[in-house]
């Protein structure tokens, strides 16, 4: 068994390690194949040809890229009317515009559209199964526009490959016709009523009129797009659009199975590829270049443009909501915006060293830099750019250091650029870049590592395709120049092919070092059960605690994970890929963030997901910091001692419940913790009971279970009488006497009501100057279910109305009530999309001790 889970995890790294490797190395093999078609061409040359194109044209491909946006706007519109959902126009068509320019330009279209569909049509709100709907609608209509479009053109206007590339002779006609024939049996199966199956998953096919209306849509999604860059080709009488509609569905299928993002350079090649018959390499380049510039360069800002606002209302609205008025929307986007400006810092600074500076600029700053400073400017400058792209993901993630680290840098980079040519440009953007973070220092507070951040799979191929785009840009601008050894020494205003070669020997030994160093260097956070010193440690933070939650600590069951300094803790499972922590960490309020912050980049570090289980309102600004999403999962009930009492008519079934029980013979009492040890014997026929009475097993980690060490640390309380204890509890107590709790409860059949011990409790507590009792927590209770609530909080409420054959929701909040306390809300924090199901199973299997099952 264990040999198959080994293969399986060498498996799954194998996979992984493809998956960020393959994007680039079809980006590379098409940069390569672009740089062969593009030798002899002069990048000025190329700019110029771009810059000569006639404004009239450009405006008709700009309002050609706005109508093709706004037929894509009509999927999300005909997906809704599809599941017969009313949905606005404007909320579809704001979610369609946001995910398909964003996805278009990221990649990754599926997963990248699905997330933000997900992400802006829950607030809306939508169900996680309707959204699914919209998404397998919206990637059918693409497909069934693609064979339509593909399959008239390849039968009834067939290109041979074979006079592009003479070694893959396809029969374009054929391949037509299959195209056709699946759009009919799509129709067929539309007309028919019938659903299809793929995988077990039933996909419902739409009427005839809805079909209908799919197919105009992403035919037109295909003619538009095609037909902006035939307008953008020169004239040739041997091309018409119906060739150039051909190559362009060809080289958007190749670009696709890349999965390099947006198909960039692929597309391109491919293009490039297919047209050369007709035209020269620069002809081909300028509508190709201007057609990714418009349809996807403009398209996408302004959808990233759209997000940030939306996320600006969504969250500002939400916590006004959770009454943190102190913290403003601008603060939870302000890292996420300067992360991504410094990484554009970065490409900036990286390309600028691989292009060749201007002549007139290199002849003036001779008189004022001296040679050795002009060439170390050089270097360090793009050295300065990999750093920035570095940097990006510490910022991203609100490292101090990386704050420090930025403003350092953006300083230095301005002023190498000023060094090494003179760009005052370029300078005047990265001190523009330093003087807007310098005063958002507040944003970045935490006090991590940065050898210890994580990276993501997509931030990982990103620097990788810059540092890839960064080598091929340096070769392509410096190909007339011949390569000898000699040119790794040559050092001149004008030896900038020898600069930009050092500089790439630079960047890699920079990436090189600090791989190594991340490598050698452990994480500082040791993962294992806790022994006798640490749970020491825990008991002298529990004791200055004022909420007990801590004390579940002394189980020995879950690790902790402590604060630098030692003066706050919190507590975690592990099951499956979900790193749980439960409840809010215990300890000084200042420890707290930063104490989050490193359970979340724990969790990376070791592939799995960050999942807050049982925590309360108090943190829920930094939970929000992490991307996570928080659903409620019940409502904890606390008794304030003060005003509770036995007199009036207000306590008399608390007092007859209590007369009750000691006219029987039985009594409280209060069991101290060294003398607990002599009980357990005679506790344990007492759990043993209360086990078989309940036909269950002990479950673990969100509480207590029958231990001896556990309960020794601990008071009790017992219900007895002259023969035998019936009953029992373990008394968690906070510091100052502000608050205590109970954990482990168990009794005997024979056991009178267990009012009595809850009065007595109080009583006690009462009189050792205890100013609340938590009565713990009722699952499910005061979730919404009003029309427009998440889907958790409906079929929650449901649960609870109607799921008294699974669990008793309703009788134990009703139960709670009787004793007046104040209720408060508890959540579970965990990652959006897709992953947060895993995430609940993961929790379920942690609870009920079957973690090692899945």
């Amino acid at each position: 068994m264990k040999q198959n889970d080994s293969t399986q995890e060498k498996a799954l790294k194998v996979k992984r390690f493809v998956s960020y490797l393959l994007p680039a190395i079809i980006f590379a093999l098409a940069l390569w194949t672009l740089d062969k078609q593009m030798h002899h061409l002069r990048l000025s040359y190329v700019l110029e040809s771009i810059a000569g194109i006639p404004l009239s044209h450009i405006g008709i491909a700009i309002g050609l890229t706005f109508l093709s946006y706004a037929v894509l706007t009509g999927y999300d519109y005909l997906a809704a009317r599809h599941i017969n959902q009313a949905l606005p126009y404007k909320q579809a068509a704001t979610t369609s515009f946001i995910s398909k320019s964003i996805s278009h330009t990221a990649g990754f279209n599926f997963l990248t559209g699905s997330s933000l569909r997900y992400r802006l049509y829950s607030g809306y709100g939508l169900s996680l199964s309707q959204v699914w709907e919209i998404i397998v609608f919206s990637v059918s209509t693409f497909w069934v526009g693609f064979c339509f479009i593909a399959g008239l053109l390849f039968t009834f206007y067939p290109v041979k490959l074979s006079n592009y590339t003479p070694a893959i002779p396809i029969p374009l006609n054929v391949v037509g016709i299959l195209l056709l024939l699946l759009v009919a049996a799509y129709f067929y199966l539309s007309f028919r009523r019938r659903d299809l199956e793929v995988r077990g998953y039933k996909i419902r096919i739409p009427e005839p009129k809805i079909a209908l209306l799919q197919l105009a849509l992403s035919s037109g999604d295909y003619l538009i797009p095609g037909s902006i860059i035939y307008l953008l080709l020169p004239s040739n009488p041997q091309l018409t659009l119906l060739h150039v509609l051909v190559f362009f569905m060809l080289a958007q299928l190749i670009g696709l199975i890349s999965t390099v993002p947006g198909g960039l350079v692929v597309f391109e090649t491919a293009m490039l590829f297919m047209l050369e018959p007709y035209f020269g390499t620069v002809d081909i380049l300028r509508p190709l270049v201007l057609f990714r510039l418009i349809y996807y360069f403009v398209p996408f800002l302004l959808g990233f443009l759209a997000l940030i606002f939306h996320e600006f209302e969504e969250k500002k609205e939400f916590l006004k909501k959770a009454g943190k008025l102190t913290y403003s929307s601008l603060s939870e986007i302000t890292p996420q915006v300067f992360s991504i400006v410094i990484f554009f810092g970065g490409i900036s600074l990286l390309f600028s060293g691989a292009l060749p500076s201007n002549p007139r600029y290199l002849h003036e700053i001779t008189y004022m830099v001296p040679l050795p400073l002009i060439e170390a400017s050089r270097l360090f400058g793009s050295i300065i750019g990999v750093l920035l792209l570095l940097l990006a993901n510490g910022l991203w993630k609100r490292i101090d250091g990386a704050y420090v680290l930025s403003l350092i840098v953006l300083l230095l980079g301005g002023g190498f650029a000023l060094l090494k040519d003179f760009d005052y440009h370029e300078a005047a953007v990265l001190f523009t870049m330093s003087v807007l973070l310098f005063p958002s220092r507040k944003h970045f507070y935490r006090k991590s590592s940065l050898l210890h951040q994580s990276f993501s799979r997509e931030n990982i191929i990103a620097i990788t395709l810059v540092l890839v785009s960064f080598v091929w840009l340096g070769f392509f601008s410096y190909r007339n120049v011949e390569y000898s050894n000699e040119l790794w020494w040559q050092f001149g205003v004008n030896s900038q092919a020898s600069s930009f070669l050092r500089a790439v020997v630079g960047v890699f030994f920079l990436l090189l070092v600090l791989g190594v160093m991340k490598m050698l260097s452990p994480f500082s956070k040791d993962i294992h059960l806790p022994g006798a010193e640490e749970l020491e440690l825990a008991k002298t933070i529990v004791r200055e605690s004022k909420e007990p939650l801590g004390n579940l600590a002394f189980t020995g069951d879950k690790y902790l994970l402590f604060d630098d300094k030692k003066k706050a803790f919190l507590m975690y499972g592990v099951s499956g890929k979900s790193w749980i922590a439960m409840g809010d960490p215990v300890g000084q309020s200042d420890r707290i963030k930063e104490l989050i912050w490193d359970f979340y980049e724990m969790s990376k570090l070791h592939q799995g997901r960050a999942v807050f289980y049982e925590i309360s309102e108090k943190h829920i600004p930094i939970y929000l910091d992490l991307g996570l999403t928080l659903i409620k999962i019940g409502e904890e009930a606390k008794v304030p001692l003060e005003s509770f009492t036995l007199e009036g008519s207000a306590g008399k079934d608390f007092r007859y419940a209590v007369k009750n029980v000691e006219k029987k013979g039985y009594w409280f009492e209060i069991i101290r913790p060294e003398d607990v040890i002599a009980l357990i014997p005679e506790l344990k026929q007492v759990s043993d009971a209360w086990l078989e009475m309940k036909t269950g097993k002990e479950k673990g980690f969100s509480v207590g279970f029958f231990d001896e060490k556990y309960l020794s640390n601990f008071p009790l309380a017992i219900v007895r009488n002259e023969e035998e204890i019936v009953a029992f509890t373990n008394i968690w107590t906070g510091a100052g006497a502000e608050e205590f709790s109970i954990d482990l409860m168990r009794y005997k059949s024979s056991a009178p009501a267990m009012d009595y011990l809850f009065v007595k409790l109080i009583l006690w507590g009462k009189e050792n100057g205890y100013k609340r009792f938590s009565l713990g927590m009722a699952p499910l209770s005061g979730l919404e279910k009003r029309q427009f609530a998440p889907l958790w909080h409906k079929v929650g409420s449901l649960i609870f109305a109607n799921g008294d054959y699974i669990y008793n929701y309703k009788g134990l909040r009703a139960y709670k009530e009787k004793f007046n306390p104040i209720w408060s809300p508890k959540y579970i924090a965990l990652p959006t999309g897709f992953k947060k199901s895993l995430a609940l199973k993961d929790i379920a299997a942690l609870i009920s001790g079957m973690k090692d099952l899945f």
